[in-house]
């Protein structure tokens, strides 16, 4: 792609053009319509778009992707030169149905050329969006999960667990919900024994520990457990039956679940991001 192409103004006028005819749901997802931007794409006739659309289509189901899920048919009404007017087919586009449209597409068209540009962009921007989502989501569900730690531990001590024995009690929903020890969970993970197990998991694992905190602190209260040994057997059993929920809903044990980066890198990462975002010179 040459720099005299890029910097032309019909490049810009064609990357304008479909960020205007850009629509969002109500959910927020991003669309186009396939009638509003075939022209811009520089194939003035529908015909020529259909078989572009065709194409893009294969690529799809060649990646074992349904099309359907990219390509939304409808109709909209169109002014026939009588002054009546004609209902015609046409289509919801999505953004990753537009990038493949602008890649299979003729690059010898700067339209083409420019939507290519345009929907690299825009996928990158999405992907990177979606990574800030996770981090924060994550950061987010570390914190709680550091509040739950506090919340049970107040219900075990109030039920009679003393200080000297809160690890044992907290051992015992790695033992409910890994099948083993903490001690045993680090080692299967590769982890050292100072390493914090949570530091370094992901999203899916923290909530099955944020959940299980919250329901033993709940069942030891509301059943009015009494005493340290009864209060960690409660604990136990707990984790053991969240286990077995996962095993029966076929989801993944959490012994099997994959470290993610620590939390601290997490931390940092959306930090530089924040500062980024105030300061765009930062990290240019």
């Amino acid at each position: 792609m040459s720099g005299e192409l890029t910097n032309s103004p019909a490049y810009k006028q064609t990357m304008d053009l479909l960020e205007r005819l850009k629509h969002a749901s109500p959910e927020g997802v991003e669309y186009w319509l396939a009638r509003e931007i075939h022209e811009t794409l520089g194939y003035p006739t529908w015909r020529e778009f259909e078989a572009l659309m065709d194409r893009a289509r294969d690529a799809l189901r060649n990646n074992n992707i349904d099309p359907s899920h990219h390509f939304g048919p409808t109709h909209k009404m169109v002014s026939l030169g009588s002054g009546s007017q004609r209902q015609v087919e046409d289509y919801f586009l999505s953004r990753a149905a537009c990038y493949l449209i602008a890649m299979n597409g003729d690059p010898a068209k700067h339209e083409i050329a420019a939507a290519q540009a345009y929907f690299v962009v825009q996928t990158r921007q999405h992907e990177l969006e979606e990574e800030r989502s996770e981090d924060e989501k994550r950061i987010e569900l570390r914190e709680k999960v550091t509040q739950s730690v506090k919340l049970v531990s107040g219900v075990a001590k109030s039920a009679g667990v003393r200080s000297q024995m809160q690890g044992v009690f907290h051992d015992q929903r790695f033992r409910g919900l890994y099948g083993m020890s903490l001690k045993d969970v680090k080692s299967l993970k590769g982890l050292g024994l100072k390493d914090q197990l949570l530091d370094r998991a992901g999203l899916l694992e923290l909530s099955m520990h944020d959940f299980q905190m919250n329901l033993a602190a709940d069942v030891i209260d509301k059943s009015q457990v009494k005493g340290e040994q009864a209060a960690i057997r409660t604990n136990l059993e707990v984790a053991q039956r969240v286990r077995r929920t996962v095993e029966k809903s076929g989801g993944t044990l959490p012994e099997q679940l994959p470290l993610e980066p620590p939390i601290k890198e997490v931390r940092k990462r959306v930090a530089n991001r924040k500062k980024a975002a105030k300061d765009p010179s930062i990290g240019s």
